[in-house]
């Protein structure tokens, strides 16, 4: 096991996020206990407002901003509002007067069977509008965000509508928890992942949400003030390139006995608000290929084993279903790691594995059903590969938000005994 000192351990579960991890908060007053998804892809803390009622909080104070947050798929809107949080460690570090969002009006369930959602990234992600001069302008003038003073509906062009609405009104970043915390001395600006999975383990028919929690499989830690004080061998290290997203320079992928296919830059339109060709996001629980990276995995694949391709056409198929195939004809043994070449430090490369047991998941929140967690970009995704848990899932995965100017992750071999 791994045993640091000054390293505070949180346990983290798959079993609510489904395809994203979640960890334990305790919000206001009340110390209301929340299971947020942790998402190195955002920067928001949001709480479902059916979850969290702020008006019995007494710590909490109310604000002038309201936030909009899409994501690929959802999104939601609400007040920003400040007030006391604690960790769940057995220390109970906590942070008197911290910024949260409130969900009051969402596209869809963006937190699968969790209460919100934890963004890890950094100030650039986590935007808000001032909105006073419309509170002003009601009869009678409001003081705040809260209560909701807006409808958000399909007719008005929902969430993403909202969105484009509130940027007539002056733009504020909200400093994201994690910083908050560092910045207030109570925790370290580093931050480590030790995942299994990317989609809930369910082996058997039945199981409760507690037995399935249970689980080795569905279980980790988010270690925070993971350091570089530690004598575990690594497989490199990738420089972050922006203090946005944590992102990343990919240089190609290859397949194991194949040439390697180079990844495309960015493209420049994007460039401004999506900053590289790459991101390392805990809140995906697939790895996300750029169109030419994807075409050229799914050509070698097909050469190794024409029946490949049916599989995985099945296993995309299944998806939208919300299932995975049932199948007896997956031999990994069969399929091909799959090597991520980035930009490392100092001029050097760093080479990640994919490796067949992770981008395939056998009891995929169903007994006997597999889902292959590698996708293609997404219509209107620009060129950038996401690096979800799948990749994620074969190392201990450290981000050094100290070092250098924008941060440093080191991707660490898993100790033999945190190998599930």
């Amino acid at each position: 096991m791994i045993k640091l000192n000054n390293t505070l351990k949180l346990p983290i579960n798959l079993a609510l996020g489904v395809g994203a991890y979640t960890t334990r908060l305790y919000i206001g007053s009340e110390q209301i206990p929340v299971d947020v998804l942790i998402d190195t892809g955002s920067s928001t803390l949001a709480i479902d407002l059916k979850k969290y009622q702020p008006e019995k909080d007494q710590h909490m104070n109310t604000t002038v901003y309201a936030q909009d947050v899409v994501y690929g798929n959802g999104g939601w809107a609400g007040p920003v509002l400040n007030t006391h949080i604690q960790l769940d460690h057995e220390d109970k570090h906590a942070l008197e007067q911290a910024p949260l969002s409130v969900t009051c009006d969402e596209q869809q369930q963006n937190f699968q069977g969790a209460d919100g959602i934890w963004g890890l990234a950094y100030h650039h992600l986590n935007k808000a509008y001032d909105v006073s001069s419309y509170l002003d302008q009601q009869t009678p003038a409001l003081p705040a965000t809260y209560p909701w003073p807006f409808t958000v509906s399909d007719d008005k062009g929902g969430i993403s509508g909202f969105k484009s609405y509130l940027q007539q009104f002056p733009e504020h970043d909200i400093t994201p928890l994690f910083t908050a915390f560092e910045a207030n001395g109570i925790v370290a600006n580093q931050f480590a992942l030790l995942t299994h999975r990317s989609i809930e383990y369910v082996p058997e028919a039945n199981l409760s949400q507690q037995d399935i929690a249970g689980l080795p499989e569905n279980q980790g830690t988010f270690f925070i003030g993971f350091s570089g004080d530690h004598d575990i061998p690594s497989a490199g290290s990738t420089r972050v390139l922006h203090d946005a997203y944590y992102n990343t320079n990919l240089i190609s992928i290859r397949v194991d006995g194949f040439k390697e296919c180079p990844a495309p830059p960015l493209d420049d339109k994007h460039l401004h608000s999506f900053f590289s060709n790459a991101i390392i996001d805990s809140g995906s629980s697939f790895v996300m290929l750029q169109k030419k990276l994807y075409d050229y995995l799914h050509t070698c694949l097909q050469t190794i084993n024409a029946s490949f391709s049916e599989l995985i056409k099945q296993s995309l198929t299944a998806l939208q279903s919300g299932e995975g195939i049932f199948t007896n004809e997956l031999q990994l043994d069969q399929w091909p790691d799959v090597i991520f070449t980035f930009e490392g430090l100092n001029g050097q490369i760093t080479e990640l594995r994919l490796s067949p047991q992770t981008y395939w998941q056998q009891h995929a929140k169903q007994a006997n059903r597999w889902l292959f967690m590698i996708m293609t970009q997404m219509p209107q995704w620009p060129d950038q590969t996401i690096c979800g848990l799948p990749l994620m899932n074969n190392y201990l995965c450290v981000f050094d938000r100290s070092e250098l100017s924008t941060g440093v992750i080191h991707w660490l071999i898993k100790p033999v005994a945190e190998k599930t």
